[in-house]
């Protein structure tokens, strides 16, 4: 009698364990397609931007410095963001968006630009993508969230221990 109700509490422990460890693999994909889809919106953004920069370097000869400074932080937030390092890609994001609001008030400076359709569309389509990219930063972080959650509540902390997990740094 008591072999069996051993026996039931191993199936029961072996059934928590398992369902833990399946709920914590699916937060694991979760965050993981939800830093895929961050890195698909920053590769459009980044490539968007090459185009900005290369036809305002056309007319903005002399703002090179600004220029070179929204390609070198579109570089880090790529490379950050391919290398997986959340606090890099959050200091490239700011610095890349920092970079950029300093290229589009100078291209407001010139009449050029004012007046260019094309150069409008290409503005809307940079602050349409700044704005996925905010959407996809919070379902990252939303995801980074539960999983980080779930890894300190019982029982799931055994089963994170022990899958070697640890937990995911937030994108701010």
């Amino acid at each position: 009698m008591i072999w069996l109700l051993l026996l039931a509490l191993a199936a029961l422990a072996a059934a928590v364990v398992m369902a833990a460890r399946r709920g914590l693999g699916a937060l694991q994909d979760s965050r993981e397609r939800a830093r895929a889809a961050l890195e698909a919106q920053l590769v459009k953004r980044q490539e968007l931007m090459i185009r900005i920069v290369g036809l305002c370097s056309r007319l903005m000869r002399y703002e090179r410095d600004t220029l070179g400074r929204v390609a070198t932080a579109g570089s880090a937030v790529l490379a950050a963001a391919r290398q997986r390092n959340m606090p890099a890609l959050a200091a490239a994001e700011k610095s890349h968006r920092a970079a950029s609001e300093a290229l589009f008030q100078l291209a407001a400076n010139y009449p050029q630009f004012g007046t260019s359709s094309a150069f409008r569309a290409l503005h809307e389509r940079a602050d349409t993508l700044d704005a996925r990219v905010a959407e996809k930063r919070e379902q990252y972080n939303d995801a980074v969230s539960m999983l980080n959650f779930r890894c300190q509540a019982f029982p799931y902390s055994l089963v994170a221990r022990t899958m070697g997990l640890e937990p995911a740094a937030f994108l701010s």
